[in-house]
């Protein structure tokens, strides 16, 4: 009987520890698959400008050829925008574009299959080519792994050192606690392999809010968007970062039905 009882306890015992132990961040649902058909680009999760839909934006847009507006430095594509002929990125640099940022990766998953065009193109056009990479970060080790995955594709491609690396962090199913200690372990990784300019990206509200922490991350290596709805020259805003995307609808009078995200590159590294 005496041994039925401590028997008893012990299970007990067992069981008051067990179920009081917190369950960890690591405990994370597992990254979903990332295809063609479910992958994110980057500014996808932005609030557009009060009082648009997406349709109306996508009806009348911002012509590159209109005076009065932001710089216009540099856009940002992914498959989505599909493969840009030499001839195309030309026509872009007629209207002061310098750069572009090509989305790479996202996740531990996807890979951009028309990347290799797509600089191949804008490099013999002469612009400046970035790239980026849409994070899904939750814990240190994870976020290490989308490092690696990035890193392998860009040894793929043989970019160069001097390629700046973008860290699309506006995902809300990451980890939100720890998105700018992410971010961190993301930069050190990248930079560890010889890549030392790393940008950190995100909508306005993203770094307002704390979310991602300037002071951490540095001004001078954050990218944030912000699209009001009548954008101006007079009013350029966050000129104390390295850039400003400032509209998701800009297009090019030789092919107004493609629209671009655009940019202001406050401190050239884009461009």
């Amino acid at each position: 009987m005496r041994r039925i009882k401590k028997m008893i306890g012990v299970l007990c015992f067992l069981f008051v520890i067990f179920s009081n132990i917190e369950v960890s961040a690591e405990t994370f649902s597992a990254k979903p698959k990332i295809t063609e058909q479910n992958q994110h680009v980057l500014g996808g999760q932005n609030i557009l400008p009060q009082g648009l839909n997406k349709k109306s934006i996508i009806n009348t847009g911002i012509s590159a050829a209109e005076p009065g507006r932001p710089t216009k430095d540099f856009v940002d594509i992914s498959s989505h925008n599909g493969v840009i002929s030499v001839k195309e990125f030309e026509t872009m640099k007629k209207y002061g574009i310098k750069g572009v940022v090509i989305k790479l990766t996202e996740g531990d998953s996807y890979k951009n299959p028309l990347a290799p065009e797509q600089i191949a193109h804008a490099t013999d056009a002469g612009l400046k080519v970035s790239i980026y990479h849409y994070a899904w970060f939750n814990e240190a080790t994870d976020t290490k792994s989308e490092a690696e995955f990035l890193l392998n594709y860009m040894r793929e491609l043989a970019l160069p050192l001097s390629t700046v690396v973008v860290n699309d962090s506006e995902n809300p199913q990451m980890n939100i606690e720890k998105v700018t200690e992410n971010s961190l372990v993301f930069q050190e990784m990248i930079q560890q392999f010889g890549y030392q300019t790393v940008v950190h990206y995100s909508s306005v509200s993203w770094f307002s809010e704390g979310i991602l922490d300037m002071t951490r991350l540095g001004k001078e290596n954050c990218w944030v968007a912000q699209w009001p709805y009548d954008p101006s020259d007079k009013n350029p805003l966050h000129t104390d970062t390295a850039a400003w995307q400032w509209a998701s609808d800009l297009y090019f009078p030789e092919f107004p039905t493609r629209q671009f995200d655009i940019s202001s590159d406050y401190l050239k590294k884009f461009t």
